[in-house]
This record gives structure tokens, C-alpha cells and sequence, in this order.
């Protein structure tokens, strides 16, 4: 007896355009839920966002943003944030609440 598997599709589905397309895929998704959870005073730091070419990173480019991200300026915590349901470490708000959201994401675009 003899069986002959071929595993050219498997292959093709784990390509590295495709896993490139997944990441692109899932980290858009993820700048787009994050949003809501950005401090907004006047919109500037949710706008002046990408994402790197290759889908491996999100970038907020006004120079507050780190300060904001971490909840710290010049080494005080800040407590007051603006607009409601928002503060710091959107990242891991968003991640609690759309994890499922992304990981569909990433299997659509990797055309799973």
C-alpha cells in the first residue's frame, strides 16, 4: 500500500504573503477598535496613527502619545482623562474586548 500526501496547498496557505496580508489584516482591525478607547481632547492623537508595512506594529505619531499610552508625564501618573472611557494602555482595553474580533481577522486575511 502506498499514500501520497501532497501539502503544496498547506504550504501556499502558510506563505509568507499570506501571513503578511494576515498581519496587515489583524493590526488595521486592532487600530480600529483601540480608537475608541484613545483619550481624545481634540481628536488629533486618534488620527495621526499607521501601521508599520509589514502589520508588525501600530504608530501614534504626536509626541504625547507615549506619556498618554503609559498614563505618566515627567513621572506623574495622570488621573484625569478627558473624554470617558478612555485612559491608558488602550491597547490591552480594546485586547479584552475584541480579541475574538482579531484573530478573525487575521484568519481572513490570511485566507484561511
Amino acid at each position: 500500500m502506498r499514500i501520497d500526501i501532497s501539502l503544496d496547498r498547506v504550504y501556499d496557505r502558510l506563505s509568507n504573503k499570506n501571513v503578511l496580508r494576515a498581519k496587515l489584516a489583524l493590526a488595521n482591525q486592532a487600530l480600529a477598535d483601540m480608537n475608541p478607547f484613545v483619550p481624545m481632547k481634540e481628536g488629533i492623537l486618534r488620527t495621526a496613527t499607521s501601521v508599520d508595512l509589514d502589520g508588525g506594529g501600530i504608530n501614534y505619531h504626536m509626541p504625547y502619545a507615549g506619556p498618554q499610552f503609559y498614563g505618566f508625564i515627567n513621572g506623574a501618573r495622570i488621573y484625569n482623562y478627558t473624554t470617558p472611557g478612555t485612559g491608558s494602555r488602550w491597547d490591552l482595553r480594546a485586547k479584552a474586548k475584541y480579541m475574538s474580533d482579531w484573530e478573525r481577522a487575521f484568519v481572513k486575511g490570511a485566507g484561511f
